[in-house]
């Protein structure tokens, strides 16, 4: 019985230390006293547990912040300390693989862009990526010992508490435990997530959507992927298979035909286009994509018309989602959402299918990329999990 109620104890204190981290993470700088409004701890509590963040050197003291009904008053503002915790991070798609170290303010400390000329073998393709992450990471030269935790973003559909990928249809992979591979060779926990869905938690942790419940994201690459965010919480599905949209039915624009939405708005479907016609692109798709978009910059006819014929399908798309989840916001993110011809075609789409004051309210177009989303798991999830705590000594925890 005793040992159930120190455990009881322990579990609370952690608990409130995650409470107090993540205002000052994701708040800051934010006061002592505005913690304890919004975590509903006592001033007392939140006095306690930033000393012990700050003697861990996870935080530090910056600018004084004044506060509603404490007229004339300024306090002291807590922030997170640069050094004070690193994660890693891994994202992988058909479209490119790279590795990132970051702190605990979510700032890149070094990026690294991995190739692949075959992707067929998953178990060679992880295992050396985790090689060239430990490489990377040594490169830094930051204390391994403050390096708590490691993000993965991947293609397809994952099991984000196995850390398995168990289909991913652009790479032909099936049941690759994306975890292990990473845990042996890291030695850190490991939290992964399908793209769309880390894009979506690290939006609504570090991005525009902090203080948004509904969010649908779209993420525009050479397919298209969706994740959903309810009431704050990511919907899953079965077999973790919702926001695979490859085989959504959408009308073609030009004819009464259906399709699949992959074959009218990503971007397999934009470089078919070209092929279609008559033009020679790259044999890697990921290279071809990239060759296309700098072309429609250039205004170079054919591959500004299939950047809009695909924004113009992809709209469709986002307004079913619209009229039948009905967001606060709706999120476009991935690499084609670097042409402006692209989003303007979306933009112009939708407009014509609802109205300009839909665009203006609910679409917003963010630029992250998958290993921005990989990093942000990494640190979303370590404070869910309470990994922080590790690096503070045992003889500065009290429960």
């Amino acid at each position: 019985m005793i040992l159930d109620f120190i455990n009881t104890r322990a579990e609370l204190g952690q608990r409130n230390r995650r409470l107090v981290l993540a205002e000052i993470l994701f708040k800051s700088p934010i006061p002592r006293a505005k913690i304890a409004e919004r975590v509903g701890l006592t001033p007392a509590s939140v006095s306690r547990i930033s000393r012990e963040l700050l003697d861990a050197g996870l935080i530090e003291e910056g600018e004084e912040v004044a506060l509603k009904n404490h007229r004339g008053r300024r306090f002291v503002g807590l922030r997170m300390k640069p050094s004070g915790c690193y994660v890693a991070g891994f994202a992988l798609n058909a479209f490119r693989q790279d590795i990132v170290v970051a702190d605990l303010t979510n700032t890149p400390l070094a990026c690294h862009k991995i190739h692949f000329t075959d992707l067929s073998v998953p178990e060679t393709v992880l295992a050396e990526s985790a090689e060239q992450l430990n490489a990377l990471i040594e490169e830094t030269g930051i204390d391994r010992e403050r390096l708590i935790s490691c993000g993965i973003a991947v293609t397809g559909a994952v099991d984000p508490v196995a850390c398995v990928l168990r289909s991913a249809p652009t790479l032909g992979w099936k049941d690759v435990e994306v975890g292990d591979i990473f845990r042996k060779r890291l030695g850190l926990p490991v939290f992964m997530e399908n793209i769309p869905n880390a894009k979506n938690l690290a939006a609504h942790g570090f991005g525009p959507t902090k203080d948004v419940s509904n969010v649908v994201l779209i993420n525009a690459s050479l397919g298209i992927g969706c994740s959903l965010l309810v009431d704050g919480r990511l919907v899953r599905g079965h077999e973790f298979n919702t926001g695979l949209l490859e085989n959504l039915l959408i009308p073609q624009e030009d004819s009464s035909a259906l399709c699949h939405l992959d074959e009218a708005a990503g971007g397999y479907a934009v470089i078919e286009y070209l092929r279609s016609n008559g033009k020679t692109v790259e044999s890697s798709p990921s290279s071809a994509l990239i060759k296309i978009i700098e072309q429609a910059a250039h205004n170079e006819d054919t591959a500004v018309k299939a950047l809009r014929r695909a924004g113009r399908a992809l709209a469709f798309a986002i307004s079913a989602a619209n009229a039948f989840l009905n967001p606060e916001t709706l999120l476009l993110s991935g690499p084609l959402v670097e042409s402006p011809t692209y989003c303007n075609s979306v933009r112009e789409r939708l407009t014509e299918l609802a109205d300009e004051q839909f665009v203006q309210d609910k679409l917003c177009v963010i630029h992250m990329s998958s290993h921005d989303a990989a990093q942000s798991l990494a640190i979303y999830q370590a404070l869910v999990k309470g990994r922080v705590g590790s690096v503070i000594p045992n003889s500065q925890l009290e429960v």
